[in-house]
């Protein structure tokens, strides 16, 4: 395909899947590489036909010191050449993941589409209407056919076949847009040699670190090689056959949604928050299950839940609502829980979970023995916990192999993650995986996502206890003892 070829089958894309409209305002998120530097490129060539607001946004992600500094200067320089404002966001990716406890791709996913959303509001809050504000990503076919792979391996549904979609609805009303979409990545690479446009190549791509690069550096070219050259529009033609009928299925879903969803008024209280649906459970009953998980899923994604929910989730939930209990309940990803009772099915956010994600902050402080006992005399009242803080310095030093401080990044409140651990008190050596630790308390599986642990990496120092007031238990190794030095005192900022 040569360079004059190339836009052209863009705007066969733009116009099939009606992704613009002349007038529009389009935000291109511009990383610097091939893919978006083309996207880039094309948007300034239908600029004039379209009638377009054009700017750029760049995330510099801080994980590859020098060479994100490049890609960001590169990015400003090519958008002042070409007159278009470019708002450049740099945010320390590894830090926020580590904070999060997620992992770095889906840090810097979720940081840049919040830049993305962020850029789009200016722009609302200036009088543009959200629907004329389109986001432009370059995703294109081989994504697709990644995306695809990464999906079937974890056992996926047609949901999942359907692959990523031309356009979906973004936050504050906005579209997100996807114009390269049925073009390969050599397509795109050739335009930018024969266009001279010299994008940035990211050699961290080229590493099999992440579970998409080992599919795109191993599996695609082996299918290729073994069983079919043309692997890349395959997966794209099963892609879109999958989409074609799972939007005929999702037609049928919404009008089930809308006839089994409750009204309004008769929402809220599940749980002890607003934040639900209830739905028919007879109706859902009797729904076949294609209808009845996109049922549940869309009552979910009303509330907030778009992802996660897996197969063995959708069963649990079949049994429950098909069942003779008058009251049940499914923990799913995040804190959300169905329900039932009697005729009703409730897709909620759990209440502690709302308090964790909206309420809780974690106080940090480090004092010296003498002030420790200064303060603590004044905090009957408060959620608090004692450590002794040269313990806690020792293990981030062990984990980064080195001295290392306990900063206020390394020590974070969250959910239990696979692979905590943690020493129970009266335990003087070794440690625990955290389910184990919940087995021998005899926490019932159902009961254990609501637990809160405050950790250092992978080790709960502080267990929190939703059944005894949020009152948990120390890690015996950081306990305060006579020869403890100095004191990290931790408090929860808000009444539970």
């Amino acid at each position: 395909m040569n360079k004059t070829a190339l836009p052209k089958t863009v705007k066969n894309t733009i116009e099939k899947n009606e992704l613009l409209d002349k007038g529009d305002h389009v935000i291109v998120g511009l990383s610097g590489g091939p893919d978006s530097v083309c996207l880039f490129s094309v948007m300034l060539e239908l600029k004039e036909e379209y009638r377009l607001g054009l700017q750029a946004v760049h995330v510099n992600h801080m994980l590859r010191p020098g060479d994100a500094d490049r890609d960001q200067e590169f990015v400003l320089s090519i958008c002042r050449k070409a007159g278009v404002p470019c708002k450049a966001v740099a945010c320390d990716c590894a830090k926020i993941a580590k904070e999060q406890g997620v992992t770095d791709e889906e840090a810097g996913r979720n940081i840049r589409y919040g830049a993305f959303y962020d850029a789009a509001k200016e722009l609302i809050d200036k009088g543009i209407p959200a629907d004329k504000v389109k986001i432009a990503v370059a995703q294109n076919k081989n994504d697709q056919a990644e995306t695809m792979l990464m999906r079937i391996v974890r056992g996926t549904g047609v949901n999942g076949l359907s692959g990523i979609g031309y356009k979906r609805k973004g936050e504050h009303g906005t579209w997100v847009i996807r114009p390269l979409l049925d073009l390969g990545r050599p397509e795109i690479e050739s335009y930018c040699k024969e266009k001279s446009l010299k994008p940035c190549i990211d050699h961290t791509n080229q590493q099999p670190v992440y579970t998409r690069n080992r599919i795109r550096l191993k599996l695609l070219p082996y299918l290729s090689a073994n069983f079919n050259e043309n692997i890349v529009d395959a997966l794209a033609r099963l892609s879109a056959s999958a989409k074609e009928d799972n939007d005929y299925l999702w037609e049928h879903a919404n009008a089930a949604y809308k006839s089994l969803r409750r009204e309004a008024e008769a929402l809220g209280g599940a749980g002890g928050t607003d934040k639900a649906v209830v739905l028919d459970r007879g109706g859902l009953k009797k729904a076949e299950p294609a209808i009845r998980h996109r049922v549940i899923l869309a009552a979910f994604q009303e509330i907030g839940l778009d992802q996660d929910i897996a197969a063995t989730h959708f069963s649990m939930m079949d049994q429950v609502i098909s069942g003779g209990s008058a009251s049940a309940e499914v923990n799913l990803p995040g804190g959300y829980v169905m329900s039932v009772s009697y005729g009703d099915a409730v897709a909620h956010l759990s209440k502690e979970h709302e308090n964790l994600a909206e309420q809780w902050a974690l106080i940090k402080k480090t004092l010296t023995v003498e002030e420790f006992k200064s303060e603590s005399g004044a905090k009957s009242a408060s959620l608090w916990a004692a450590f002794d803080y040269g313990c806690i310095c020792a293990a981030a030093g062990d984990a980064t192999g080195g001295v290392a401080r306990a900063d206020a990044e390394s020590i974070v409140l969250r959910s239990r993650q696979q692979g905590d651990c943690f020493t129970p008190e009266g335990m003087k050596s070794g440690k625990k995986k955290i389910q184990d630790y919940f087995v021998d308390r005899k926490i019932p599986k159902t009961e254990r996502e609501r637990f809160r642990l405050v950790c250092l990496g992978k080790e709960a120092i502080w267990v929190l206890n939703p059944f005894s007031g949020w009152r948990g238990e120390i890690n015996e190794k950081y306990k305060v003892t006579e020869g403890t030095k100095e004191v990290l005192l931790l408090e929860i900022s808000s009444e539970l």
